[in-house]
């Protein structure tokens, strides 16, 4: 009989730990899914942090382009530009002396230089030398 008890109690014992191991298990694998989504959570603010900070660097770009093209000199003494000056100066018409009826695309422009660049290359080229 002491022989059953003891094989009694040792049973009991290994049951426990098995069920404590099951547990664990779960727990354990519940940590690992919140871990999972914390790092994707920060990985997508991440994402979106540098996308816009990407955004706002081509804005200033845009507005500090806008400036310099249209040469206006409205106090701009290299500081970022108000929301409500952005919209005054792209709002505010520009007086030319001509009225420009087409748009003027600058690769359409530079592609046409550099082909009067070659033409004349090429044409420099095709000339013969007196011979000697």
């Amino acid at each position: 009989m002491p022989n059953k008890k003891s094989d009694e109690t040792l049973q009991e014992i290994l049951e426990e730990d098995n069920t404590t191991v099951r547990k664990s298990k779960r727990k354990n694998g519940i940590a690992r899914l919140l871990l999972i989504l914390t790092i994707l959570v920060v990985f997508f603010f991440g994402f979106l942090y540098v996308t816009q900070y990407l955004a706002d660097m081509e804005a200033e770009a845009r507005v500090r382009a806008i400036l310099t093209a249209s040469a206006n000199p409205a106090g701009y003494d290299n500081t970022i530009v108000e929301a409500t000056d952005i919209a005054t100066l792209e709002a505010a018409p520009t007086e030319t002396a001509e009225i420009v009826t087409a748009t003027v695309d600058p690769d359409l422009e530079r592609t046409a230089t550099i082909a009067a660049q070659l033409t004349s290359v090429a044409e420099f080229q095709s000339t013969e030398t007196p011979a000697e």
